[in-house]
């Protein structure tokens, strides 16, 4: 048992040499929280720090990393969405909401029938992150098609996709990912399926890293309800290469959550978390306030994924702006409880103090 476990410490030194960095642990491409200052704070910590570029359009990932550059000489990944195909359907059930909130989008000092924020351009996306020549890429919501592929596969550039199934890791592995991040339904903000409905990619972390680093012989990063040494260290032994944090880092510094948010998470059980689709128009992990509960109740029925998300974005960066908790979409995992303040370089070296002291050495000096 011992070797098998030094054995798969050893995979996981393998996979942090291959990313150029100490410590196979990276952040979460949170949109609205992995800025530039928390990516480079965890690059510089030892980890692979992860820009959170999902909703950035080409100038503004542009903008991020040249301030990330700045921060850290450290090697650092960008995230993306695969763009989702939008339905008619869908849009008349965001129009019917949007239609709803007139007057809290009024109160929020938007205009009664406001412009949504439409999800970027992708192919722009792309380009300018291939100029900028990013060392890693992090999809999320599928993987890359052959031609995005080839070309970043010529530029050396490391490919990392998000699954949430075995089946969605096999289709990564033909999409030409270096590696796989299996996203647990632990995890925190929206479910990553993309290949699977809803019901069927609901998989536990630890029933999920095993199969899919047997299947596709790939890395696999696990993702989901990780926060402390001791959940790192069962990832590990479960065959995870590195693991991906997010609710860990959420009440970070560096971290560019609304201080509201971070202020609450303390008071939050691994309860309060709950699967909505009020935000996103797909299944996602946030703890239940005020908006969720009236648009439940006024049993409006969100649409879904890109409609409902691009709906819904203006009304919740006006609520980030002023403070109002009650309309925020608190995007948090089941680990919520176990999320530490102060400098993410204080968290990244309190969970590998907590794995070296369950291992009896230092796995990555």
């Amino acid at each position: 048992m011992q070797n098998l476990f030094q054995d798969a410490v050893c995979k996981s030194r393998a996979f942090a040499s291959a990313l150029g960095v100490r410590l196979p642990l990276m952040n979460a491409p949170m949109s609205d929280a992995a800025g530039p200052e928390l990516a480079a704070a965890v690059s510089n910590a030892g980890g692979l720090g992860v820009l959170g570029a999902g909703f950035m359009s080409a100038s503004e990932i542009e903008k991020s990393v040249a301030r990330l550059r700045e921060l850290t000489d450290k090697p650092f990944a960008v995230g993306v969405r695969i763009p989702a195909q939008g339905s008619l359907a869908s849009l008349e059930k965001a129009r019917k909401m949007a239609h709803a909130l007139e007057d809290l989008a009024v109160e929020l000092g938007l205009e009664e029938r406001y412009a949504w924020a439409k999800m970027p351009d992708f192919d722009e996306q792309f380009e300018t992150i291939a100029a900028l020549n990013v060392p890693v890429l992090i999809t999320s919501f599928g993987g890359l098609r052959e031609i995005y592929a080839e070309k970043l596969e010529t530029l050396g550039t490391t490919v990392l996709s998000a699954a949430t199934t075995l089946r969605e890791a096999k289709v990564l592995r033909a999409a030409s990912a270096s590696g796989i991040i299996v996203q647990g339904v632990e995890a925190g903000g929206p479910r990553l399926n993309f290949e699977q409905p809803d019901g069927a990619s609901q998989v536990g972390l630890l029933s999920l890293i095993g199969p899919a680093a047997r299947a596709t012989g790939l890395p696999v990063v696990a993702s989901g309800g990780i926060a402390s040494g001791a959940q790192w260290a069962a990832a590990i032994a479960a065959g995870a290469s590195g693991v991906m944090l997010g609710t860990a880092f959420l009440r970070a510094d560096e971290s560019a959550a609304a201080q509201a948010f971070k202020d609450q998470l303390p008071f939050t059980t691994d309860a309060a978390a709950r699967l909505v689709r009020t935000f996103e128009g797909r299944l996602s992990r946030v703890v239940a306030n005020g908006l969720v509960e009236a648009l439940e109740d006024a049993k409006i029925v969100p649409g879904d994924y890109p409609e409902q998300c691009e709906m819904m974005r203006p009304i919740l960066l006006a609520a980030q702006k002023v403070g109002r908790e009650d309309l925020m979409q608190l995007a948090a995992g089941q680990g919520a409880p176990l999320a530490a303040a102060g400098p993410a370089a204080g968290i990244v070296l309190k969970l590998e103090s907590e794995l070296t002291a369950i291992l009896g050495k230092a796995p990555f000096p």
